[in-house]
């Protein structure tokens, strides 16, 4: 069966080239304010909305891979967070690693869970979860997704980006393109499946979305392809032996 998440990507890309999902959904208050929260990182409201017009259309496996990832949250074992909290007896900057159970440790409190949380909803839940222990604590986080980055750019590998980074900006981190680099090819999987491929990139990157936006989430890997390289003595040898048989032709019909 195919991954849920990679038709949740998918349908995601297409309600940008049919010119976004607020000329998709009924025009009502709900929606719209839904609508005008596609910042950098996807809201609930937003997935929400998504997923109830899905499910109103008869596309319901779309809808369940959106109610799955607002379920479950994007929070992964082995993702990082960069937490900043104030407001205890000393101030804590850190970056912390996602455990078993989606579980974070925050300077010396009992793990904090983040089952169920958005990367737009990290600060709010982290600071509702301090308050057991702080009085008025302030809570500032910046997500960061690890990629792998293969095929023709100047640093194959990991890469660490931002969770609102362009999706663009990963091929950035990888040392850029290189001159055989076929960036319209290429393609993005998670594990077997291909999550985006060449006219959905084009979009992504045409439209600058973020990693969040477009449901990209640590360990996918980003797959560049490269050009083939262009065999002189076979295009010397070929265009020899076109020239002959057109001779050869010639001679037969004088």
């Amino acid at each position: 069966m195919r991954n849920k998440s990679v038709s949740l990507s998918a349908w995601i890309v297409r309600s940008v080239v049919t010119a976004g999902l607020s000329l998709l959904l009924p025009v009502t208050a709900a929606s719209a304010q839904a609508a005008s929260e596609q910042t950098s990182y996807r809201t609930r409201a937003y997935l929400d909305s998504v997923a109830s017009h899905l499910e109103r259309t008869g596309k319901r496996d779309d809808a369940v891979a959106i109610r799955d990832r607002l379920q479950v949250g994007d929070f992964y074992p082995g993702d990082r967070l960069v937490v900043d909290l104030l407001g205890g007896e000393e101030p804590f900057r850190d970056t912390v690693s996602v455990r078993t159970g989606q579980d974070v440790v925050v300077s010396t409190f009992p793990a904090f869970n983040l089952k169920g949380v958005l990367r737009s909803e990290v600060d709010s839940a982290l600071v509702a979860q301090a308050k057991r222990y702080i009085q008025r604590p302030v809570v500032r986080t910046q997500p960061l997704v690890r990629l792998l980055v293969t095929g023709s750019v100047g640093r194959p590998g990991f890469v660490t980006v931002r969770g609102d980074a362009a999706v663009s900006d990963v091929v950035s981190a990888a040392g850029g393109l290189t001159s055989m680099s076929r960036l319209g090819k290429s393609q993005i999987k998670r594990g077997s499946d291909v999550l985006l491929e060449e006219d959905s990139l084009s979009v992504i990157f045409r439209t600058g979305m973020t990693l969040d936006q477009a449901d990209i989430r640590a360990g996918d890997e980003f797959m560049v392809k490269e050009k083939r390289p262009v065999d002189l003595f076979q295009l010397l040898w070929g265009g020899s032996a076109a020239l002959g048989l057109v001779f050869s032709l010639f001679r037969l019909n004088r």
